[in-house]
């Protein structure tokens, strides 16, 4: 059941959830968090779809490129080499660093909006479901001025600085929000961000001085899973996202998804049951 801010957005989702299923069970499919978070973040499911098939077809390229530059080298070791041929397979290495590096920004084009979307819908949503009322009431610090809904913003000790991916989670941690989502989502968020940022101020290949910045960056935080390079001399040249770290940040929006239905799950409870205390 399709949903946009021009409904009543909780209204719309009960009347969905009384038709999936009823108290007793009876007659009805038992609804899921992921049937809650998809009903609340609709088409969050069809753009996933879809990047992952944009995803799926710029990997089959690099692997017909990869098997290129594997059969050269196959052809040069039964000749005993070939000075030709060697410098066919220079130009195609070449060409597959950029290639690769080129899907390496497609993806994080993709995938770093998606999340950014796809945690201000949830966020936006949770504002009218909950509101300033049981936010103000919890007692967290972010609830003490006037930008505490700014996601890009984190409060600590009465001061803010701007960084993303800890606002996100401060955010959801003072909506009660974050028990639901992964565990390691700020790791996720700020090495996916930190490589966006870079990528699409630097391009593909970045000032020899960012290089290094960001290689000490991804040792001092952690995130060797997250990243390959290619190297020169051997050193860093170019990053990539890593296949690994691309499917976990894709399936960290089923998370996200799952998570805010859980969330939902308990203001309907409530709603349903004033005198509970599930918020």
């Amino acid at each position: 059941m399709p949903m946009t801010e021009h409904h009543d957005a909780i209204a719309v989702l009960e009347e969905y959830l009384d038709y999936l299923c009823d108290d007793a069970g009876v007659g009805h499919e038992a609804v899921t968090d992921q049937d809650i978070g998809a009903a609340v973040l609709p088409h969050f499911g069809s753009q996933l779809i879809a990047i992952r098939s944009v995803l799926e077809r710029n990997q089959e390229a690099e692997d017909k490129v990869a098997a290129e530059i594997e059969r050269i080298e196959t052809e040069i070791r039964a000749r005993g080499g070939s000075s030709w041929m060697e410098s066919e397979r220079i130009s195609h290495l070449h060409s597959s660093t950029f290639l690769d590096a080129a899907h390496s920004m497609a993806a994080v084009g993709l995938i770093a909006p998606l999340i950014e979307s796809l945690v201000d819908r949830a966020f936006r949503y949770l504002k009218r479901a909950v509101g300033d009322s049981y936010s103000l009431g919890s007692g967290h610090e972010r609830w003490q001025l006037d930008d505490r809904w700014d996601k890009r913003f984190v409060w600590k000790r009465g001061r803010r600085s701007r960084d993303i991916a800890k606002g996100i989670v401060q955010l959801a941690e003072a909506i009660d929000l974050r028990k639901h989502l992964p565990a390691d989502l700020e790791k996720t968020l700020s090495a996916l961000f930190a490589y966006r940022d870079r990528m699409f101020h630097g391009g593909l290949e970045w000032p020899e001085k960012d290089v290094k910045d960001f290689a000490n960056l991804i040792a001092s935080k952690g995130w060797t899973n997250c990243f390959t390079s290619a190297d020169s001399g051997g050193d860093p040249w170019i990053f990539y996202l890593s296949r690994e770290f691309t499917d976990h940040c894709l399936d960290t929006v089923d998370e996200i998804i799952n998570g805010v239905g859980a969330r939902v799950r308990r203001v309907l409870r409530t709603r349903s049951n004033p005198r509970g205390s599930d918020l």
